[in-house]
């Protein structure tokens, strides 16, 4: 791939990072942006924060959460940054340092985007060097490999070293990555191979009848999506899919910057799959409740019109 054509799909793995996410073209969910009319509100919460007798960290731990809530992107950074010299060093500080400024990136126009993108790969880049058994900085790291422009940074070569080394971490998501890397790179046929091999494991491990919260615990938030993301776009393990997304949508909470009706709109993806139709009107439907311009959902809902 040459760097035009990277250049052209920088912004698609910049949603990425928290969807962190396996998305392509026009099915790629957007991030949440702050809403102008609850502004004052987030002000005065901020204010009330800041006046507070809470420690230092307290008062950061705080703004984090409401910056996050409002979607305050630049907010969640200076946040972030001011913990970081607060505690000190984490791979986790670094990974949501390096995914705030993805968000960011992908919000601001793409010719002053690119201090947040190369401070992104950095800070990836840092959070596996602090910890290189955190697994969420893997995921996002090799799909920012894979799609920034090598350029500003990125290198398929290293994506490929992390994803082998992801394999031997956790052999799920290291099959997903490297399928990933084969997506980016048009080999639709070795992709699907990888996520292949990926969902084989789930089965084995009897995905839907195991401790969920003890297997997502060491990965990032939006894994689950990514399963049912992948098992929607590939036709495979339907089943998986839908396990993986009803443990997503239960988890949701206002800190996750994916409008959930797209996890409505995979939900219903996957129960045509499975052949269960009303609930594949149930869940378009709420996802259309929720967002009527969702063009993706309509044009679902149309092109099953007859069975749903």
């Amino acid at each position: 791939m040459g760097v035009d054509q990277r250049t052209n799909r920088i912004k698609g793995f910049l949603f990425l990072f928290f969807t962190a996410v396996f998305c392509f073209a026009q099915e790629s969910p957007p991030f949440l942006e702050s809403d102008t009319t609850k502004r004052k509100q987030y002000e005065f919460q901020i204010k009330e924060v800041l006046n507070s007798e809470a420690s230092p960290l307290e008062k950061v731990e705080q703004k984090i959460a409401l910056a996050s809530v409002y979607k305050e992107q630049k907010d969640v950074l200076a946040a972030l940054q001011e913990k970081l010299i607060l505690v000190g060093e984490s791979a986790e500080l670094f990974y949501l340092i390096a995914g705030t400024n993805g968000i960011i990136a992908l919000q601001t126009n793409p010719l002053f985007s690119i201090p947040n993108v190369k401070a992104m790969l950095k800070n990836f880049d840092q959070s596996i060097k602090t910890d290189p058994s955190y697994l969420p900085s893997y995921e996002a790291y090799i799909e920012a490999l894979s799609m920034v422009p090598s350029l500003l940074g990125g290198g398929i070569d290293k994506a490929k070293e992390l994803a082998f080394k992801l394999e031997q971490l956790s052999p799920v998501q290291g099959y997903f990555a490297q399928g990933y890397i084969a997506k980016t790179l048009a080999d639709d046929i070795k992709a699907m191979t990888y996520y292949t091999k990926g969902f084989d494991l789930l089965i084995e491990k009897n995905f839907c009848g195991i401790d969920l919260p003890e297997f997502f615990a060491s990965k990032s938030m939006n894994f689950p999506y990514k399963i049912a993301e992948i098992s929607a776009h590939n036709g495979i393990a339907a089943p998986i899919g839908i396990c993986a997304i009803d443990y997503f949508i239960k988890n949701q909470t206002p800190f996750y910057n994916m409008p959930i009706e797209w996890a409505y709109f995979r939900k219903a993806q996957l129960h045509v799959m499975q052949a269960e139709d009303a609930e594949a009107q149930k869940w378009i439907s709420k996802a259309l409740e929720i967002n009527p311009n969702f063009e993706q959902a309509k044009f679902f809902k149309q092109t099953h019109w007859s069975s749903l």
